[in-house]
């Protein structure tokens, strides 16, 4: 009888023994499972490098960046409803300098980090041929120009549209460089033929003084 019941004891624990095994296995594979998972939330793309995309949007309107540096760059929304791309014609933050024109004051004023650096008179488009509105950037410039079309130049033209065919440039003067009095007489008031007219002073200071890709603003 004792060697009976040492035997079913042993039987027992045997039987225990193996429950507990194959309980085991069965937790750690679950459990590697869900770290595979990661806890069971899908994986964000380029989780595992520091790339995952982040909210930014302070609206709560789905304006969105990458968190990494060569990450995936999704248009930044300016108005708060997602997938609308900033204006690259527009001052942004990054620009030292704004140039604004004025068609009713025909005044040019030039800012400098937000601070009024120089006023100056102009002459913009005439009613028939006028000065384009909007925003724009500066683009390529020249010391000279003539046009035989209207036998009319200019000196230290700077280009903000159309690569040299919307300028701001100094008052006209003829082939040989020479200023043309009755033009020049109408600087403050629309006289050109789209082109943004200066004094011959300030058209050399804003040839040397304004970078390109400086923002425009004509209103």
């Amino acid at each position: 009888m004792f060697t009976l019941a040492r035997s079913a004891r042993a039987g027992l624990i045997f039987l225990l023994v193996i429950f507990f095994l194959l309980a085991g296995g069965q937790t750690g594979h679950r459990r590697e499972g869900v770290e595979a998972l990661g806890g069971g939330i899908p994986a964000q793309p380029g989780a595992a490098d520091g790339k995952s995309l982040a909210f930014t949007g302070d609206d709560g309107q789905g304006s969105f960046s990458s968190g990494g540096e060569d990450g995936p760059r999704l248009p930044v929304s300016q108005d708060g409803e997602g997938g609308v791309e900033a204006d690259p014609e527009e001052p942004g933050s990054e620009d030292a300098f704004l140039v604004e024109v004025s068609l009713a004051a025909q005044r040019v004023r030039v800012f400098h980090y937000g601070q009024l650096l120089r006023e100056m008179v102009a002459s913009t488009g005439l009613p028939d041929k006028p000065t384009p509105t909007g925003h724009f950037r500066i683009q390529n410039r020249g010391e000279w120009f003539f046009s035989k079309k209207y036998q009319q130049g200019g000196k230290y033209w700077v280009s903000f549209k159309d690569w040299g065919v919307y300028l701001f440039h100094s008052v006209p003067m003829d082939a040989r460089q020479q200023i043309i009095p009755e033009e020049a007489a109408k600087l403050g008031r629309p006289a050109s033929h789209g082109c943004v007219r200066l004094s011959v002073e300030d058209a050399r200071w804003f040839y040397e003084t304004i970078p390109t890709g400086t923002p425009v603003h004509i209103h």
